[in-house]
């Protein structure tokens, strides 16, 4: 090696030629081939033909679009069973996705649904538990929407085979690690409750068992103390349940307590009721009796700490709530145990009985007392309602709270101030909602208190009542409280004179007629519930001053200084209210004078129901009999229905009240009937009797005129004057004057019947007196001859243009007398006036006057002929007197 050399050297060497290769040994293997550029090489002899060649294979239904053809999918071509599939997918967000699918498929296919049930139960129910909290909350939610009302169609036996499942998860997730899981949990605990509430009996003793157990964690009372509102919501609405279900048994057992044996057994293997199977009591009450001192924990601290706070805050407010409602329905609970007789299997009365209650409730309790005076500092609406809470629940133990514990003076004291609060209690639906409660709690609380603790108490609780609205719906339960207080049930201890009740008597009496006209526009269910109210008053104080009553009246109508009267409410109420407020008429019969004119215009009233009618007239007949209706009140209110009531009997615009008057006219006769004897009823009302005839009413009330007096005293010489006669004739002659058109081609059927109910009371009183009769054919024979000065009031007929007419009245009227074989002896004592009739005629037959035209001398000829053949029925002529009854020409 060396330097490389420059110049000539280093070019000589460059040029120099490279060495040919020395040649291969041997034979050539492959020869070696040059070709030029864009030439195809030749293939090789032996290669090999690697060339495939193949057809399309058709297989027929092998889309998954085809194979879905008919399914039920959701938007995103997935079936039930493939979502059912994916809701246990490892990945939360599938899991999501899962459950809003199945949704989809359940709302757009309905069947799919009822048809696979049980299997998407059985598959959700394990979705309880998951870790995702949006997967709880879309599993509740289908729960709730979709599930549940579709399985409450379901047969008993199959809902609890299908919940026994569910609420098997529910248990467990109760238990869970996760907070989050056990407070979801009962949540669904809740959603079961209250769809199915039978089912909750088997699993009370475990879901309350948890209850304690979360309640009692203090990892979530003190740092997620706003998560507890379902917690409390869900114990709230299962001790509701067990509140109910202990009160439906009570009845249950007094309504079996008569059954035979074969409806007992009936009642025992009944599956199906409302609230399932009773309580273990015993063992729940021991659950219970943990909740209590467990809550009461949870409303100090939580008063403590809204207190403190300078805004109130709704999720704590809302929790304290919840656990005043919770410790309410246990005590309501534990004083409904106290209350049930000692049985052979209960729970013993040493462990649960009112000494229990007295030294083991009332002593928690206690605490509440000292919450509630944290609250009273406080002004503001929300602390009121809580102190409401209180009140309710110290009012549920009132029986049996101790002085010495609980000074009654100060316990009155604060429940008086919370009625003088809650006027000025600025959200009206809180107040109905809470104070509710405490109204229906007085009545006891009157009971128990000692004499000089009611005064405060009382005063309040009857200025609310006299501002409560009649549209508020506090309105019921003062109208409740007042009743009881009124009208205990056990006991007149109200009318004690220590008892401080009996002075608010008045005051409360006085406010029932008030509510009662309010209510009847603006809250009829109150209209109701007043009237029982009032009905029970005169009930059980027969010999009470009604003045305070006297507003009653207007409820039936106003009388005006002038006479008239304006109708009240009384005609448009609903029947039973009707029937109610005419019942009370027999208990405050101090107002029946007052009341008689509105009432008889009520009873007029075409909106008047026929039944409340006749129930009125009953009512008042009763009310005269047992002496506190004077006679003549009752006489005129029978007289007056008899002479107004219109009957429309066949006006095609009004339905026919004809049989109605019919039935009023029996039991007014028959209440005249009973009044004692007939001429002395008479004599009381004949004034009135005879104006009511005298001013012409209708023909129907006319009748029941008529019948009346026929009914006390037919023969009566009352009606021996002119003015009476004048009205008989003038009656008759109305009568028949619609029949008489037709005596040419004989009597119609219906037109006769209608005739003789009209003149049936006159033939009655033609049978009495014939010198009434007499004096009556003798004005039918002047209103013949056209006597004015007797014409003019009889009718409106003019002479002698209408000679046939009248002739044709006067003889369809003495056929039908003649028709009645009683009247025989009678109207042979007018022989004498019924020849002057026929004498006329005959003269005016034999006549040429111009003024009887040739048809009326037709119409004469048939009426004397028909007169004259009754008149010879009557077997009282001479053969003189027959002389000359014939017509000339």
């Amino acid at each position: 090696m060396g330097r490389p050399k420059g110049g000539s050297a280093a070019s000589s060497s460059s040029s120099k030629k490279p060495k040919p290769k020395p040649k291969q040994r041997g034979g050539v293997d492959f020869k070696k081939y040059k070709h030029k550029v864009g030439r195809k090489l030749p293939p090789p002899k032996n290669a090999t033909n690697t060339e495939i060649k193949s057809k399309t294979i058709v297989l027929p239904e092998q889309s998954m679009a085809s194979e879905r053809a008919g399914m039920a999918v959701n938007k995103r071509g997935l079936t039930l069973r493939e979502l059912l599939q994916q809701t246990a997918h490892y990945n939360a967000n599938v899991r999501r996705a899962a459950l809003n699918g199945i949704k989809d498929i359940v709302v757009k296919h309905p069947t799919e649904l009822k048809l696979h049930k049980v299997a998407i139960i059985e598959k959700l129910q394990e979705r309880i538990c998951d870790t995702d909290k949006v997967v709880r909350e879309s599993l509740y939610n289908i729960l709730q929407s979709l599930i549940f009302p579709s399985l409450k169609e379901d047969n008993a036996i199959s809902t609890r085979s299908t919940l026994f499942l569910l609420m098997a998860n529910i248990l467990n997730g109760m238990t869970h690690l996760s907070i989050d899981i056990q407070l979801m949990a009962f949540r669904f605990l809740e959603l079961v409750v209250l769809n199915f509430p039978s089912s909750f009996s088997s699993y009370a003793e475990q879901a309350f068992n948890n209850f304690v157990a979360v309640l009692s964690n203090d990892r979530i009372n003190l740092h997620d103390r706003n998560k507890l509102n379902s917690v409390l919501s869900g114990l709230g609405h299962c001790l509701s349940l067990v509140a109910k279900t202990i009160e439906n048994d009570d009845i249950s057992n007094r309504q079996v307590h008569d059954l035979s044996a074969r409806e007992l057994w009936k009642c025992t293997t009944d599956e199906d009721n409302s609230l399932g199977r009773a309580f273990a009591m015993p063992n729940l009450l021991l659950k219970l009796q943990s909740l209590v001192q467990i809550l009461i924990n949870s409303v100090e601290v939580s008063a403590s700490e809204l207190c403190a706070k300078s805004a109130i805050d709704a999720s704590s407010c809302e929790a304290l709530l919840s656990a005043l409602h919770c410790l309410d329905t246990i005590c309501r609970i534990f004083v409904h145990e106290v209350k049930k007789p000692q049985l052979k299997f209960s729970i013993s009365k040493t462990q649960f009985g009112p000494d229990w209650l007295r030294n083991s409730l009332l002593v928690h309790l206690k605490n509440l007392w000292g919450v509630k005076c944290l609250f009273h500092e406080k002004g503001d609406d929300k602390f009121f309602i809580f102190n409401l809470k209180i009140a309710e629940i110290f009012l549920c133990l009132s029986a049996w709270i101790d002085s010495t514990m609980f000074p009654a003076e100060e316990f009155c004291h604060f429940v008086s101030s919370l009625f003088a609060k809650a006027k000025t209690l600025r959200n009206k639906d809180l107040m109905e909602m809470y104070l509710s409660p405490i109204i229906t709690c007085i009545p006891d609380l009157i009971f128990n208190a000692p004499d000089d603790s009611k005064g405060h108490l009382l005063e309040a609780f009857t200025d609310t009542f006299r501002g409560c609205k009649v549209d508020c719906k506090l309105i019921l339960p003062y109208l409740d409280a007042v009743g009881e207080m009124l009208l205990p049930k056990t006991g007149t201890w109200f009318a004690e004179d220590g008892s401080g009740v009996l002075g608010y008597h008045d005051a409360w009496i006085h406010e029932l007629p008030r509510i009662l006209l309010q209510s009847i526009d603006k809250a009829p269910s109150v209209t109701k519930v007043v009237l029982k109210l009032l009905l029970r008053i005169g009930q059980y104080f027969p010999t009470m001053d009604c003045e305070n009553l006297r507003p009653f009246i207007k409820l039936f109508g106003v009388e005006s200084s002038s006479g008239a009267v304006e109708l009240g409410p009384f005609v448009n109420l609903a029947r039973d209210c009707q029937e109610l407020a005419t019942s009370c008429l027999y208990y405050f019969p101090s107002l029946l004078p007052d009341i008689i004119r509105p009432l008889a215009s009520c009873c007029l009233s075409d909106a008047l129901e026929p039944l409340i009618l006749f129930k009125v007239v009953e009512v008042l007949q009763s009310t005269y009999k047992a002496g506190s209706l004077q006679i003549t009140e009752q006489l005129n209110f029978l007289l007056l229905l008899m002479a107004r009531f219109r009957v429309h009997p066949g006006n095609p615009s009004k339905v026919s009240n004809w049989d109605t008057f019919k039935s009023l006219n029996r039991l007014i006769l028959t209440s005249l009937s009973e009044m004692g004897d007939g001429s002395l009823v008479l004599e009381l009302m004949w004034n009135n009797l005879s104006n009511a005839i005298a001013q012409k009413p209708s023909m129907h009330n006319m009748n029941g005129l008529f019948r009346i007096i026929v009914t006390l005293d037919a023969g009566t010489n009352k009606l021996m004057n002119e003015d009476a006669i004048k009205l008989i004739a003038g009656y008759l002659v109305d009568a028949s004057l619609d029949l008489s058109k037709t005596i040419e081609v004989g009597f119609q059927h219906d037109k006769t019947r209608l005739f003789q109910y009209f003149i049936k009371p006159c033939t009655i009183m033609f049978d009495k007196n014939d010198k009434v009769l007499c004096s009556t054919l003798e004005m039918l024979k002047s209103f013949i001859t056209g006597d004015d000065h007797l014409l003019s009031s009889l009718s409106n007929l003019n002479y002698p243009g209408e000679l046939s007419c009248r002739v044709c009245v006067v003889t369809t009227i003495l056929i039908f007398l003649c028709n009645d074989q009683k009247l025989h002896r009678n109207l042979s004592f007018g022989k004498l006036v019924i020849k002057g009739i026929l004498d006329y005629i005959r003269h005016q037959l034999d006549s040429s006057g111009p003024n009887v035209t040739y048809e009326e001398k037709q119409k004469l000829r048939s009426a004397f002929e028909q007169l004259k053949t009754k008149a010879l029925q009557l077997n009282c002529w001479d053969r003189s007197e027959l002389e000359g009854l014939s017509i000339t020409r």
